[in-house]
């Protein structure tokens, strides 16, 4: 059934996701700065929304506000699950917002000239010296007024096991903000690993995100990173445990609808027969 669902989104997919990256992606992801990233931002959005239709993905996004209405950049740090986390940020947030990611995912089909067009940083976790350089680039890049805000997922990989707390922060991302002299601000996010998961067919596929914490540039540098960081996870942790009891009524009352729907539509056959 996952199979079939998956067929049926990518031929439903396949000739706007073509149009999409011939006519937008190609010339952004070669020329971004010829393009405002407002203008890339908002294209890119627009065609993420469409996929995530067809893909029955519900993004639901708590406390949005906290970014949407924040006038100034910040560093923006969250749990990681799979690829379709930063997808459903876009997706959500119609303020631009900029990424993080390992170095592969420029190399992947379609995938990586959307990365390309909307300024996001390659980082190879293999090359120290390239690491480092990458870092001073994010700081450079968010101390630009005209750029905007950008999120890192702390964790540094995915963490492939959702039943499990997350994996140790890297207490190296939270001095970015510092060096940057840019407010924090964390989020946590629960169920994307679901929408690629085989074993897993349901209606629709909920990803939940919290903005939980916000904290200022002096708040930050109060504490040494070292500290900050175990401790932040676990803030995020508890989030992501009550996003858990959320995605778990989620699927029920889900499940529960789908059979409801099939127990009235048995009972109006026999009432009409």
């Amino acid at each position: 059934m996952k199979i079939l669902q998956f067929i049926k989104a990518i031929l439903i997919c396949a000739f706007p996701i073509l149009f999409y990256h011939i006519f937008y992606m190609c010339r952004y992801a070669r020329h971004p700065e010829k393009y405002p990233i407002e203008k890339r931002y908002k294209v890119v959005r627009k065609e993420i929304r469409f996929v995530f239709k067809r893909f029955h993905v519900d993004y639901l996004i708590e406390n949005a506000e906290m970014y949407d209405n924040l006038d100034e950049k910040c560093l923006v740090i969250s749990n990681h699950y799979s690829l379709f986390d930063p997808l459903a940020m876009i997706a959500a947030s119609e303020k631009p917002l900029t990424f993080v990611c390992k170095k592969e995912v420029f190399k992947m089909p379609f995938v990586g000239k959307v990365a390309k067009a909307i300024d996001c940083f390659p980082l190879d976790r293999e090359n120290l010296m390239s690491q480092i350089a990458q870092i001073r680039n994010i700081v450079s890049y968010l101390k630009d007024q005209e750029k905007p805000s950008v999120l890192i997922y702390i964790e540094g990989t995915r963490n492939q096991d959702p039943t499990k707390p997350c994996l140790d922060f890297h207490p190296g991302t939270l001095k970015i903000a510092q060096m940057a002299g840019v407010p924090l601000l964390i989020g946590a996010a629960y169920g994307s690993f679901r929408v690629l998961d085989k074993g897993s067919y349901v209606k629709k596929y909920p990803y939940f995100f919290t903005y939980f914490k916000k904290m200022s540039v002096d708040e930050a540098k109060a504490y040494n990173t070292t500290e900050l960081a175990p401790m932040l996870k676990d803030e995020t942790d508890q989030y992501v445990n009550k996003l858990k009891v959320k995605d778990k009524d989620y699927i029920y009352a889900l499940k529960m609808s789908e059979k409801r729907k099939k127990l009235e539509t048995r009972f109006d056959i026999s009432v009409n027969s």
